[in-house]
Formats: structure tokens, C-alpha cells, sequence
């Protein structure tokens, strides 16, 4: 077996909002006095509102001002407000918790992609023997597949578990971003990997240090009970009854097929309160009465990649069920390889392993041992600027991820 390093995870706030002529210009100034700007008779700028408070009030009573206008906006769902002051977040996570972060659209992200750089590293909290070996065994092939030439890096990498390091991510959000992450963390809906809470709150926890009447969870409690937020297409969900059930449509070794799905009480209640499964599903179409889409399988590593399409409406199976459906991606250059025994059979092993963790911990432990290549069902809808400009060109290209490109080229043929 391969020696790995297995580590913690590392965050850091890398960057935060400035003003080029005034250094007491930050988050906070950005957020209050950027928003005042809309219902100021004298027609100020951000920057002319700030100092003339600044003039006419000492600093402690401006400071309660400002913590009760933060508050003020929050209680009422100004949103808006909450998107003026970007900040930026470098996160060393497994790479299931990126998988979980990059699924909300609003924070922008830059990810060391694993198509072209090497693996080499796991970011865990498991002592467990169980979890070493198998880790050691998935980089043991990888390698193996790479020294090979036979099979490159962006097909190699399907048989990484989830735990594999995704050692360098950038995150471009705001306290609007961050709050919809927070709404989905603290849901009882969602099975999200303690890592992956520690990590975004250590985050939170160093925003707050900076800024601490604008970055903290009262401000985000307040926007939430406000009914603010948007929906995720979340694979940490419990369960996506509705994608399970449409699941079903795609025909037997089809890439992707239609599906057409009466709206039903159930699914409208759901989405009455705010649960991102039936929200997302109900976002594929405009008619009230049916949602109209597609259905396809795709690998862990290629729905990190579909997400990324921000104008693309999609829903996706819980990864906890696709361990359940155990579907085995193959990549066809591995199955054209000498590998491709060794890869079904330590597939196989894994996902055996997946339940042994299951039962004698949970399933949120055990999932980061799952494969990217683990197959999962993915309910999209494509408006007409998708046809023309946005999805279908970009994916159909050559360079396109293979997966995805298959897909994109059967929609592009034409699905009956």
C-alpha cells in the first residue's frame, strides 16, 4: 500500500473590502452606507453620508446607530444590502466539502481542478484503520493508472474517495452568500460532514473577528427568519424524493432522457417551506401544474462540474442514495485499460466499506470514502439561452469533461 498524508483542514480570510482614499473603509461602511444611498434626499454618495455622520456623531453613538440599522435590514429581509461588501475565503477541504459549497450559485468560486493537477494529499478527521486502507488502496491505483500513460488524470481521478485534498479553493462571497450556506448548515433536512460545518464556520468565526456587527449569526438568524435565501440543488440532502422518482424515466443505458412530472400537493407544500429538494426541482419549469426536464446519471466528478453552469436550473440525488444505488462509473479509458478489473473490484470494496462505516458510525462519516466515480442522478431544464449560447456550446466542445459532453451532444442531436 501507498504511505498518504492525512491532515486537517486550513481557511483563511485572504481578502476584504477597502476604500483607496479612506482606510477606515471596510465591510460594514460598504454594507450601511452603500444601502443609504437609496433613500437619501441630498443625493450623497456611500462615501459623503459616512463622513458627515461621522462628523455629526461621536464614535460610540454612531457605532450603536450602525449595529441597529445592520439589524434594522436584517429583520426586514433588505437583502440587497447584504450583497455590497465582497470578501474573499481560501479553504484546504476534502473535496466532498467543496462539492457542498460550490453548489450555491451566489458565491463565485476558483478551484485547483483535478483534471490537471495530481492528488497527492487527504483531508480527514478518521483515525480509522478502515478508512487509511482504503484511502491508501484508491491513491495506490491512482497512481498506478497515471505511471501507466494509459489513462489520464481527469479519468484516474474517478476512483479518488471524497476525502481526496482539493488543496486550493477560493471563495468570492458576501454576508448574502454566506447566510443561504448558513440556512442550509443549520436545516435538519440536510446530512452535511462535520468537516465541512467546521470549516465554513471557521470562516465565519474569522470574518467575525474583523467585523463583528455585520459577520456573526444573529445577522444571518435575522435574514433567515425573514424568509430570505435561495434554493441549492444540495447532494447533501437527506433524500430528493422528487429527482428518485423522475430517476426512473431514464431509460436503460440512455445518457439522458426526458421526463415530465405532474406538480402534486405534497411537492408544493414542501416548497412552501422553503426545502431546497422541492424548490429546486419545482425551479426546472415555469408551469405550475408540471416540470418539464431531463434526467441523467453522471459521476460525482462530472456533477462538480455541471453545477458550475450558474444559469443552468438543476436538482440532484442525495449522494446517501446514490451509495445506495452503488452505480459504477467507468471511464472508457480505464475500461479500455488493463485497470479496469482492479477499479470495479476496489469500487466494489468501497462501497462495502461505505456500509460497514454507515453502520457502526453514520453515514456522514462514511461518505467520504465513496468514489467520484459513484453515479448520481441529476434532474436539469435548458432555457434558450442554454441552447444557444450558454450550455450546449460550451459542453459540446471537444475540451468539454467527457461526460458531460456526451450529454450535451445527445441533447444537441435531439432526445425524442
Amino acid at each position: 500500500m501507498d504511505k498518504i498524508n492525512i491532515r486537517e483542514p486550513r481557511v483563511e480570510v485572504t481578502e476584504y473590502p477597502s476604500h483607496p482614499k479612506n482606510k477606515n473603509w471596510g465591510a460594514k461602511e460598504a454594507t450601511i452606507y452603500n444601502t443609504r444611498i437609496s433613500a437619501d434626499p441630498k443625493g450623497r454618495t456611500a462615501v459623503e453620508i459616512w463622513k458627515n455622520k461621522k462628523e455629526e456623531m461621536v464614535e460610540e453613538e454612531l457605532e450603536k446607530e450602525e449595529k441597529k440599522f445592520l439589524k434594522f435590514l436584517a429583520e426586514r429581509g433588505h437583502i440587497s444590502a447584504f450583497y455590497q461588501a465582497n470578501v474573499g475565503i481560501t479553504y484546504e477541504v476534502p473535496r466532498h466539502t467543496t462539492l457542498f459549497l460550490c453548489s450555491f450559485d451566489h458565491p463565485k468560486y476558483m478551484q485547483q481542478s483535478q483534471r490537471y493537477t495530481k492528488a497527492d494529499e487527504f483531508i480527514s478527521y478518521s483515525k480509522s484503520e478502515d478508512v487509511v486502507e482504503i484511502f491508501s488502496k484508491q491513491s495506490n491505483l491512482y497512481r498506478r493508472m497515471l505511471e501507466s500513460d494509459s489513462v489520464p488524470k481527469e479519468d484516474a481521478r474517478y476512483i479518488l474517495p471524497l476525502g481526496i485534498a482539493a488543496t486550493h479553493i477560493h471563495q468570492n462571497t458576501n454576508l448574502a452568500g454566506l447566510m443561504n450556506i448558513h440556512r442550509v448548515l443549520k436545516s435538519e433536512k440536510n446530512v452535511v460532514p462535520k468537516i465541512t460545518k467546521d470549516s465554513f464556520y471557521d470562516a465565519i468565526e474569522k470574518l467575525e473577528t474583523m467585523e463583528p456587527d455585520l459577520f456573526n449569526k444573529e445577522i444571518m438568524n435575522a435574514l433567515i427568519e425573514a424568509d430570505k435565501g435561495y434554493p441549492v440543488a444540495d447532494m447533501f440532502c437527506k433524500k430528493n424524493k422528487w429527482v428518485n422518482e423522475v430517476l426512473k424515466n431514464l431509460e436503460k443505458n440512455a445518457t439522458v432522457s426526458r421526463f415530465s412530472y405532474d406538480t402534486t400537493s405534497e411537492l408544493e407544500k414542501r416548497a412552501d417551506k422553503f426545502n431546497d429538494e422541492a424548490l429546486s426541482f419545482l425551479s426546472l419549469s415555469n408551469n405550475p401544474e408540471r416540470v418539464d426536464g431531463y434526467i441523467a446519471t453522471m459521476s460525482i466528478s462530472a456533477w462538480h462540474q455541471f453545477m458550475r453552469n450558474d444559469t443552468v436550473k438543476d436538482s440532484v440525488e442525495s449522494v446517501y442514495n446514490a451509495a445506495e444505488r452503488g452505480e459504477i462509473i467507468v471511464p472508457p479509458k480505464v475500461e479500455k485499460s488493463s485497470f479496469n478489473e482492479e477499479y470495479i473490484d476496489l469500487f466494489k470494496e468501497t462501497l462495502e466499506l461505505y456500509q460497514k462505516i454507515k453502520k457502526e458510525d453514520c453515514k456522514e462519516n462514511a461518505m467520504e470514502v465513496l468514489p467520484h466515480g459513484l453515479g448520481l442522478g441529476v434532474a436539469f431544464s435548458l432555457d434558450g439561452f442554454n441552447r444557444k449560447k450558454g450550455f450546449l456550446p460550451d459542453r459540446t466542445q471537444e475540451a468539454a469533461q467527457w461526460e458531460i459532453r456526451d450529454i450535451a451532444r445527445e441533447l444537441e442531436s435531439g432526445i425524442p
